[in-house]
């Protein structure tokens, strides 16, 4: 089902000015992993694989943006675009509903760009995966359909991306400063 995924990949993290160029002077050793209750992939630290022109989008929310190449082995990846994969998170979804039904409270729900919901049952099927199949998964990956269709009909998004969510920072094999996005 799961196992290590053969594959390195670039990645492209949007972050202040100050956090990229300590991560490329070695001041900072790795990133702070987000835990919020919202995010699409559980915790982790959040690249966009071969995009750093979206890395860079993401990034201008910041008053210096920058953007930090990384070189990611995803390892033991919880690869959400392979089927064999989805069992487990179905899995997991069954527990947690479980557990919100007998506690008498709503199962979170995902809203806009607020996905507590994926982020609740990613990260039980994380530590169901640790617990009971003594898996640990290094990297999750993910394509998220965003935005709107590119022209009249078509099922092509705009802002449609891959993401990766590294849980394991030994999955990063090195940072780079990519080369100067050009403005269009």
């Amino acid at each position: 089902m799961n196992g290590t995924f053969p594959q390195v990949v670039f990645g492209y993290h949007g972050c202040r000015r100050s956090i990229g160029e300590a991560i490329l002077s070695g001041k900072l050793s790795e990133l702070n992993p987000s835990t919020n209750s919202y995010d699409w992939l559980g915790h982790g630290v959040y690249f966009w694989e071969n995009a750093p022109e979206r890395a860079r989008e993401w990034a201008s929310q910041y008053k210096e943006p920058f953007v930090l190449g990384a070189i990611i082995n995803l390892g033991n990846c919880l690869n959400l675009a392979d089927t064999a994969n989805i069992e487990l998170l179905r899995h997991a979804y069954g527990k947690c509903a479980d557990i919100f039904e007998r506690s008498g409270l709503p199962l979170p729900a995902n809203k806009g760009k607020s996905h507590r919901l994926d982020c609740l049952v990613i990260n039980a099927a994380v530590e169901a995966s640790k617990s009971e199949l003594k898996q640990n998964f290094d990297t999750i990956r993910s394509a998220f359909p965003e935005d709107d269709p590119i022209y009249p009909g078509s099922a092509i998004l705009e802002r449609t991306h891959v993401q990766i969510c590294v849980r394991n920072p030994q999955c990063i094999c090195g940072y780079f400063r990519p080369c100067e996005l050009v403005e269009p």
